[in-house]
């Protein structure tokens, strides 16, 4: 619990300076911060009128002035200041965790435990948020406060969900039984009249492992929730008639007294995360229920060996790539040997290895240990060797399948011709030809984009090294690779270089160009894409975005910006009235699909030449990939080019013309499927494009 720790110290220092600056900030908008001393600035006072009339704005700023304001805010940055350093030298969280067993914080305690750990997550916010905002080309304050709120109130209710799951303040913790973990008779589940899931009769078994599936949107997390509890008892969801868990009303118990036999791990895991460190993390549903602390570190340990992990337990949980986020989660559902694990959607962020690791963690536990293990998963296919039964969910309704039957709509599946198809060609998965394709050929075609001995360096260590390539238009380019090797920093680099010569976009080097400029020759949509969203409905996105695009063409002759709210249909496919309906909506309320084809348009609203999207398929069902893919289709053109990153091997396949890999910072030998490098590319039983990628 002792240790020192500069992280939050640094935080609270940044925090008591910003209280100061924000007091003398104050002192001088409101009477100019006239005293004693040296006048510093003389500004004019600007009296209000009406009801303001005794409000005055400005005047003399003076040297006396600054330091009174200053001493006025010293106490409060010195209390700031105290509460730093002893987050630094004692961890805050444990000592609340403790006081929600009894004593008089344990009906505060739940919110002490947010509150503290939310500040943190609001300098990420509003660092993230200032990313987003260089990358829409704007720097205005005002556009930050909707996203930093709405990130901030989503990292704390993510994280009382957390809490609840796993036992925090819990006084009446129920035992579950081992031989009936999930039993459903003919309940439904709704939620405000928005959602509906009916129809729900079914019997798990003990050691078994059942994965729901189902298109996004038909209720396959609000169906994990409902047997964890938190739809019911967090999220104010309604249930009808019976729901058992382990022999347990779910309707009457809340899921803090089922913590020691449910366990969960939520779909965004890095949001649920409580403590510091991963050995912390792991060990909190243990600690909260007050476990004596050497019990908890064996367990710990216990735990750690089964998932691999054992040398992540040191490390803070920020420091955590996705794979180990997942099994970081993973083995803190684990910790109090649940009857039932329910885990939601655990492969959207994993490269091929974590994948498969996740994977055998699961089959060993429901066909070893003896657990019952629920999934929900769009990459059903990757379960069809260790599933036991599906559960399908379509139309508000629920079903399962016959032993032997295999579930629609999977990941291999396609809804559309794939680019080869419609050339007339198709890749035998497995073939010779398809091994071939891992030959490295030279570049064909006039480049759009030139990157030359690119590194980035965070800190001390390297995650892209000196990588070069190039780009022409028309291509849709791939870049695939492990959880770390790099891909989202070389394309945040690509985005915003800061070192002249080495990102060279339509003969121009973007380092050199002024931020507002930027956009035209390469634009980037970040891996949390929800960040580029600053409006609260889709109408005031895209005209906040097509006045921004029209600032910015008022210094471009020639060019005359479209609409943002066009394009956004057009990559939906849709026409304008079919669209009209989705304008009124919130960007959050779309679905994954949609969402992500607006921060797109918005992307592409000053045409960029390079148009760069970071994991566009995270999370996403078959027919959202389709339309994902359909839309940087529509992105490339002679003009333009598009470069992905992704753990989607099949996407790569399906809409790429050609894949990169990374590993390690650096880039390795290149997979081409289309004909931008037919003469290359045929020699090693490549098949041909339908059409072009030279300009």
């Amino acid at each position: 619990m002792f240790r020192f720790r500069l992280a939050p110290l640094r935080a609270a220092v940044l925090f008591a300076l910003g209280f100061v600056v924000l007091r003398i900030g104050y002192r001088v908008l409101f009477g100019g911060g006239g005293g004693t001393g040296l006048v510093l600035l003389d500004l004019p006072r600007v009296p209000l009128a009406g009801p303001f009339s005794h409000v005055v704005l400005f005047g003399p700023v003076t040297t006396g002035g600054i330091g009174n304001a200053a001493l006025s805010a010293l106490p409060v940055a010195a209390v700031i200041l105290v509460f730093g350093v002893l987050n630094a030298l004692v961890d805050v969280s444990r000592l609340f965790a403790r006081g929600a067993r009894r004593g008089p914080l344990r009906t505060v305690s739940r919110a002490l435990v947010i509150a503290w750990a939310t500040f943190p997550a609001l300098l990420d916010s509003v660092r993230r948020v200032r990313l987003a905002a260089a990358l829409r080309g704007e720097r205005t304050v005002a556009a930050l406060l909707v996203p930093v709120f709405e990130q901030t109130i989503e990292r704390a209710l993510a994280l009382a969900a957390s809490m609840e799951a796993r036992g925090f303040a819990s006084v009446g913790a129920v035992g579950g039984a081992c031989d009936r973990p999930v039993v459903l008779a003919d309940a439904a589940l709704d939620f405000d009249g928005d959602w509906r899931l009916e129809h729900l009769d079914l019997a798990l078994a003990p050691g078994t492992l059942t994965v729901i599936v189902g298109p996004t949107g038909s209720g396959k997390s609000g169906l994990l929730q409902a047997m964890s509890g938190l739809f019911q008892h967090f999220h104010g969801g309604r249930q009808h008639g019976r729901i058992e868990i382990g022999g347990v009303d779910r309707a009457e118990t809340p899921p803090r007294d089922t913590a020691g036999f449910v366990g969960l791990v939520p779909q965004d895991v890095r949001l649920s995360f409580v403590a510091e460190t991963v050995a912390e993390e792991i060990g909190f549903a243990l600690t909260v229920r007050g476990v004596a602390a050497v019990i908890v570190e064996q367990r710990v340990r216990e735990v750690a060996a089964q998932l691999r992990i054992t040398p992540l337990l040191g490390r803070p949980v920020s420091a955590l790539s996705a794979g180990e986020a997942t099994l970081v989660s993973l083995g803190g559902a684990l910790i109090c040997r649940p009857v039932l694990l329910l885990v939601d959607e655990p492969l959207a962020e994993l490269d091929t290895e974590a994948r498969d690791r996740v994977l055998r963690v699961l089959d060993r536990l429901a066909h070893e240990a003896g657990v019952c293990v629920v999934v929900a998963e769009h990459n059903s296919r990757e379960f069809e060797t260790i599933a036991d039964a599906w559960l399908v969910l379509d139309g508000h309704r629920a079903r399962m399948l016959p032993p032997g039957d295999q579930p629609p709509n999977r990941v291999g599946d396609r809804s559309v011709p794939s680019r080869n198809a419609r050339a007339g060609h198709r890749p035998s998965p497995g073939s010779e030809s398809e091994a071939g394709l891992r030959a490295a050929v030279p570049f064909a075609g006039k480049p759009l984009a030139c990157i030359r001995g690119l590194t980035v360096r965070h800190g001390d260590r390297t995650v892209v090294d000196a990588v070069s390539l190039e780009l022409a238009a028309g291509e849709i380019v791939a870049l695939e690779g492990r959880n770390g090797a790099g891909k989202s920093s070389l394309l945040n680099a690509l985005a915003l270089p800061s070192t002249r010569g080495t990102v060279i976009v339509a003969r121009q080097d973007v380092s050199a160009m002024h931020r507002r400029n930027r956009r035209r020759a390469v634009a980037l949509v970040p891996e949390n894409f929800d960040d580029l969203f600053f409006a609260t409905t889709v109408a005031d996105e895209c005209r906040r975005s097509d006045r921004s695009t029209r600032r910015r063409a008022g210094r471009r002759a020639g060019f005359a910006p479209g609409s943002t709210a066009g394009t956004f249909a057009r990559l939906l496919g849709h026409d304008s009235a079919a669209a009209a309906p989705l304008l009124e909506r919130h960007p959050r309320d779309l679905s994954a699909g949609q969402r992500l084809c607006l921060a797109i348009a918005i992307q592409l609203a000053d045409t960029p030449a390079l148009l760069l999207v970071d994991e566009p398929t995270r999370g996403l069902d078959a027919a959202a990939r389709s339309l994902v893919g359909t839309a940087l289709e529509r992105a490339s053109s002679r003009e333009s080019a598009v470069l992905f990153a992704t753990h989607d091997h099949d996407f790569s396949r399906f809409f790429a013309t050609r894949t990169l890999h990374l590993e390690a910072g650096c880039l390795s030998a290149e997979l081409y499927i289309g004909a931008g490098a037919s003469g290359a590319a045929s020699a090693v039983g490549t098949p041909g494009r339908d059409k072009p990628v030279t300009p």
